[in-house]
């Protein structure tokens, strides 16, 4: 039942030891994908989970690296 809890975008920042900016950059880009609560966003674990796996070794420190990324892994040239 763990499995089922939703992150905060605070909680996620923790988790991976990034800023909350470096987070809401990563949802706007679609790197992370999330749902809207109201006015908080809520990341799955899976998420996250699919985020580490098809973005391991790639840039996402800013907007323009993280935009490549996501081109590259999703097949946009």
């Amino acid at each position: 039942m763990t499995d089922l809890k939703m992150l905060t975008q605070d909680e996620v920042s923790e988790l991976i030891n990034v800023s909350r900016d470096q987070i809401t950059m990563l949802r706007e880009v679609g790197i992370i994908r999330a749902t809207k609560t109201g006015r908080c966003y809520m990341f799955s674990q899976a998420e996250i989970k699919r985020f580490q796996r098809d973005y391991v070794g790639l840039d996402v420190s800013n907007k323009v690296k993280a935009l490549e990324s996501y081109k590259k892994v999703n097949g946009i040239n």
